[in-house]
């Protein structure tokens, strides 16, 4: 059995954690310090502080997209355009035009270069924006390095150091070399016509001087006069080489550009293969009895 002094010190046990329960502390125990409590609470709300902080933070970033990218207020109301006047330039600005009233911070810089650029005579277009409401067009327009007369096309299309036919007129402008193309628009190579190009640099000056009737054959190939003699050029690798060889064969004798086109036909030099250039129409002279 328990002894009532066993039962009093049991009775007296749960009286004592009952007040520890009730008031966090043991009876006699000492308070906090004021500075402790202090901070505690501080810690405490340390949490909603920062809770706080990144909803206003929230909110201006909220706030500015959508000034900059969904209001009225930074919209596209004018288009300037550089680089270009007349037609080009106000083609160009009609392309960019699609995107009046479109936020400036939502414009698609690419997709205005790209409608810009369907017109072939510019070559290049940057796209910027004049804030708070422009959209501004930098302009490079191409310029022609070649002239070329084609088949089945009537008027004279113009040619870029890149081989792209970007324009078409009635004449020739001075001072840009002329050829004549006898390939269809679906087989013309851009590098072809890069090739027509650089001949003249290839050719010793004075070869060069007297070359004319560029042409561009249907194989590809390139041809040319140098007086009453007729070059066959190949295409345009190993340029240099044929240059040097055509220049060594008309020092030959017998190969005289400003001699009379013999009976049979003009002199041919095919330089294709400039390893093994080829000769053809050569007058033999017969030797005297």
């Amino acid at each position: 059995m328990t002894s009532k002094k066993d039962r009093d010190l049991n009775k007296t046990s749960r009286s004592e954690k009952g007040r520890t329960y009730r008031w966090g502390r043991r009876k006699g125990q000492p308070k906090a310090h004021p500075r402790l409590r202090q901070r505690a609470a501080e810690v405490r709300r340390r949490p909603w502080r920062v809770v706080a902080a990144l909803a206003v933070v929230l909110a201006l970033v909220g706030a500015v997209v959508f000034l900059f990218g969904f209001s009225s207020v930074f919209e596209v109301e004018e288009v300037t355009v550089a680089g270009a006047e007349g037609e080009i330039a106000e083609g160009a600005q009609d392309a960019a035009q699609t995107q009046l009233g479109t936020p400036l911070a939502r414009v698609d810089g690419e997709a205005v270069e790209a409608l810009v650029l369907e017109d072939l005579r510019i070559a290049t277009a940057e796209v910027g924006r004049n804030w708070p409401s422009g959209l501004t067009l930098d302009l490079t327009l191409r310029e022609p390095a070649l002239a070329i007369k084609q088949s089945g096309v009537k008027d004279i299309q113009l040619v870029d150091a890149d081989g792209v036919v970007y324009d078409t007129v009635k004449e020739a402008p001075k001072g840009v070399p002329s050829a004549q193309v006898k390939m269809t628009g679906d087989d013309l190579d851009p590098g072809h016509l890069v090739a027509l190009q650089g001949l003249r640099d290839s050719l010793p000056e004075s070869v060069a001087d007297e070359s004319a009737a560029l042409t561009l054959t249907k194989t590809g190939d390139i041809q040319f006069t140098v007086g009453n003699i007729e070059v066959v050029w190949g295409d345009g690798s190993n340029s240099q080489l044929k240059g040097r060889v055509l220049e060594g064969l008309l020092d030959q004798e017998g190969l005289d550009p400003d001699a009379d086109i013999p009976a049979a036909g003009p002199m041919r030099i095919d330089l294709s293969t400039p390893a093994t250039p080829v000769v053809t129409g050569l007058s033999i002279q017969q030797p005297e009895d």
